[in-house]
């Protein structure tokens, strides 16, 4: 008899002697398997070979064992060998009974499915059902195969096979009117999940199902009366709901659909109305501000962060900062400082704290009471953590930009030099520390060292391309200056107002005036002062005379 699982003749009953289990074979199995764990790879496979060929010589004198076959079937697995494994779990699931479980069944259906073998894979999960107490996980993957398969009646047959176990009832209904649904028979799902809803009108899965599935077949009015009275129900936690509106999010966002999408505006349409009909949620409302910050409407956003802060329990750091950040967005620096500072008396101990409100008295231009927060909050920082804050890197990153803004060179480097011993290859501090330098006019061989390094890590970005472009300008070079700014345009450097400036100028340099009026004016589009553009104007044309 062949030692191939394939070539086997099955034990005819008078043959076949079910024996006790191979001990000998087992404790070769597990010796192996401990020195596998220690990383060790010769040794281990000859154990198991030694525990396959004793397993082999018991099948081919028909004696079997379940236990044997479990211990082979894991070798198989454990080696890789496919092929092997299913011919086991055919054989396997010949005999029946005990030899079968539901790991054995799962693993070949999948290995026959990931071969392309949808036949196979369904083979193994109905012998499942033959030899094993029914399964929801098992109904529902036959189910998507003869779906696959395009056998829907036989897929819409295995899902009904459930409904006379009253714990698979409720599941196994909805998972049958979304088949129907799938399967393009939109008017039986409505029809099933209706039946449903009468048989178990305080079922929450059959609420929600019933609601999307009204919700994606167009019917507005039903749809929003479904989900409004699923967000009336407190047996409904406000945290289930936000979760789904979380799901449907990342489904939108993988999916990259148009902001202008129909399953965009129904989901803020949802959020505002489970907003509306639990005012006193602060969860549902900050999943909301959530929602529009993805969606891209930052004053809505923070209207809704906003809101939460005023609910029970929502006083939380994490919507401060939420709010901080919109409004830095949206260019409202002076409620970015009020914020700021809201957020230190209401959570005056938090290890954020410091960096919030230096950042926002620095770019309020109170650079130096700045720097006296970040200094205090660097040394209560390291204070707590025996001289190894964690957030030391960020203080120092923070205290080179106040620093700079000051007019402090002497110290905007020896902040950004000591970021680098903690991140040497950090690219955004290399291109900062780069463009402080430029700005200053001092150390520019080094600075266009630094930059460079950073657009080797980043070549596509734009801010870097910027930094090359100025430090260029700063040494005289303005065809490098030139290359440089060109590169950062096309990586979407327009939408830069420092970019657009400092492509303004080094148009103008080189004679190109009309390109240098055009960068001004998207200089403005994008959010420079007019100010700031009238000095630039007067700088170049004094430049010209």
């Amino acid at each position: 008899m062949s030692t191939s699982v394939q070539a086997q003749s099955a034990p005819r009953g008078s043959e076949a002697r079910f024996v006790s289990q191979d001990l000998k074979a087992l404790s070769l199995y597990f010796e192996g398997m401990a020195i596998l764990e220690e990383g060790k790879k010769g040794k281990p496979f000859k154990l198991f070979e030694k525990a396959k060929g004793r397993i082999e010589k018991r099948v081919k004198s028909n004696q079997l064992n379940s236990g044997d076959l479990a211990v082979w079937f894991n070798i198989e697995r454990i080696t890789g060998n496919s092929d092997e494994m299913l011919r086991l779990g055919r054989f396997s699931v010949f005999l029946g009974g005990e030899f079968v479980n539901e790991d054995l069944i799962s693993t070949c259906a999948q290995y026959a499915y990931s071969d392309g073998d949808l036949q196979g894979a369904v083979f193994f999960l109905k012998k499942g059902d033959r030899f094993l107490p029914p399964s929801m996980d098992r109904s529902a993957a036959i189910a998507n195969l003869y779906g696959k398969m395009g056998e829907v009646d036989s897929a819409l047959a295995t899902m009904a096979r459930l409904f006379v176990y009253p714990e698979f009832e409720i599941d196994a209904g909805i998972r049958y009117s979304m088949l129907l649904n799938d399967f393009g028979l939109d008017n039986e799902a409505y029809i099933a999940l209706e039946v449903l809803m009468e048989r178990f009108p305080e079922a929450m899965g059959i609420q929600l199902a019933r609601a999307k599935f009204l919700q994606g077949s167009e019917r507005e009015a039903e749809a929003l009366g479904a989900f409004e009275a699923i967000y009336r129900n407190v047996d409904f936690s406000e945290v289930a709901i936000a979760q789904d509106f979380l799901v449907i999010l990342g489904e939108l966002t993988q999916a990259d659909l148009p902001k202008d999408h129909p399953a965009w505006k129904a989901l803020l349409r949802f959020s505002a109305l489970a907003a509306e009909v639990r005012p006193e949620s602060a969860l549902l409302m900050r999943t909301r501000g959530d929602l529009l910050h993805s969606f891209g409407d930052k004053n809505a956003a923070l209207i809704a962060y906003q809101h939460s802060l005023s609910c029970p329990g929502g006083q939380l750091w994490e919507t401060y900062e939420a709010i901080a950040v919109k409004q830095h967005e949206l260019g409202d620096l002076a409620e970015y400082l009020v914020t700021a500072f809201d957020a230190n008396e209401a959570f005056p101990d938090h290890e954020r704290a410091a960096l919030l409100l230096g950042t926002a008295l620095d770019m309020n231009g109170q650079h130096a009471q700045g720097i006296t927060t970040f200094l205090l909050g660097l040394r209560r920082s390291q204070s707590q953590n025996q001289g190894n804050s964690p957030l030391a890197p960020e203080y120092h990153f923070r205290l080179g930009t106040a620093y700079f803004h000051a007019g402090d060179v002497e110290n905007m480097s020896a902040s950004m030099d000591r970021l680098l011993l903690f991140f040497p290859d950090h690219p955004q501090a290399k291109n900062n520390y780069a463009y402080y330098l430029a700005c200053f006019g001092v150390r520019l061989d080094e600075a266009k060292t630094m930059v460079e390094a950073a657009l080797q890590m980043q070549p596509e970005n734009a801010n870097y391309w910027d930094s090359y472009a100025y430090v260029s300008m700063q040494q005289g070079k303005w065809t490098t200056a030139f290359e440089a700014i060109n590169e950062c345009l096309k990586w979407g450097g327009d939408q830069s107002a420092d970019a657009c400036v400092h492509a303004a100028q080094i148009f103008f340099h080189l004679d190109h005036g009309q390109e240098a009026e055009t960068y001004l004016n998207k200089a403005l589009e994008n959010g420079a002062s007019e100010e700031a553009i009238r000095a630039i104007r007067n700088q170049l044309s004094q430049t010209q005379i």
